[in-house]
C-alpha cells in the first residue's frame, strides 16, 4: 500500500470517528426551549430560573428563591457550548466557588449535566414536560442519596407574582 493511499485512509477514519462522535453531543440550540422565566414552589418559597436564548454559544442564566418577600439564595448560571460538549456552571453571587458540570446525557427533552467530585448537587437534570420543566438536583449528601425537585411553569418575563 503506498503512503498516499494509507494517509487518505487514516485521514477518511479519523473523519468518520470525528463525525460519530460529534453527533452523540446534542448542540446548544436543542436547550432553546430553556429560553425565557419559569417560576415554581417549594413549600412557601417561591423558585424563579430566567434564560437568554442560545447565541455566542452559550445560555446564561439565574435562579433565586424567594421566601418571605427575601431572597433566601441566588445563583447564576451558565450552559456553554465547548469543543468537548456541553457544560453547565453555577456560581453564586455570595462568593462561593464556580462549579462545573458536563452533559452526560440528553434524550426525548431530558438533559443530565454531571460532576461526580461535587459536594451537593452531582447531578443536575432539565426535563422539558410539555409546557412544564422539572428541574431537579441530586447526588450523595452525608452518605445518603438525596434528591429535589423543582417543577416549574413558564411565566411573562417581569410580571409581577401574586
Amino acid at each position: 500500500m503506498n503512503l498516499r493511499r494509507l494517509m487518505f485512509l487514516v485521514c477518511l477514519i479519523t473523519t468518520v470517528i470525528g463525525l460519530g462522535s460529534a453527533q452523540t453531543q446534542p448542540p446548544l440550540e436543542n436547550l432553546s426551549w430553556l429560553s425565557g422565566c419559569w417560576e415554581g414552589r417549594q413549600g412557601d418559597a417561591l423558585v424563579e430560573e430566567h434564560w437568554s436564548k442560545p447565541e455566542g454559544q452559550s445560555m446564561l442564566g439565574f435562579q433565586r428563591t424567594l421566601q418571605d418577600n427575601k431572597t433566601k439564595s441566588s445563583t447564576f448560571l451558565q450552559i456553554r457550548e465547548l469543543s468537548s460538549g456541553l457544560e453547565h456552571v453555577l456560581q453564586s453571587p455570595q462568593g462561593e466557588k464556580r462549579v462545573s458540570f458536563k452533559l452526560s446525557k440528553a434524550d426525548n427533552g431530558r438533559y443530565v449535566f454531571e460532576n461526580a467530585i461535587n459536594d451537593f448537587p452531582q447531578r443536575i437534570i432539565y426535563e422539558r414536560q410539555g409546557a412544564m420543566m422539572m428541574n431537579s438536583v441530586e447526588g450523595m449528601l452525608n452518605g445518603k442519596q438525596k434528591r429535589e425537585e423543582f417543577v416549574m411553569r413558564r411565566v411573562r418575563c417581569n410580571e409581577p407574582t401574586n
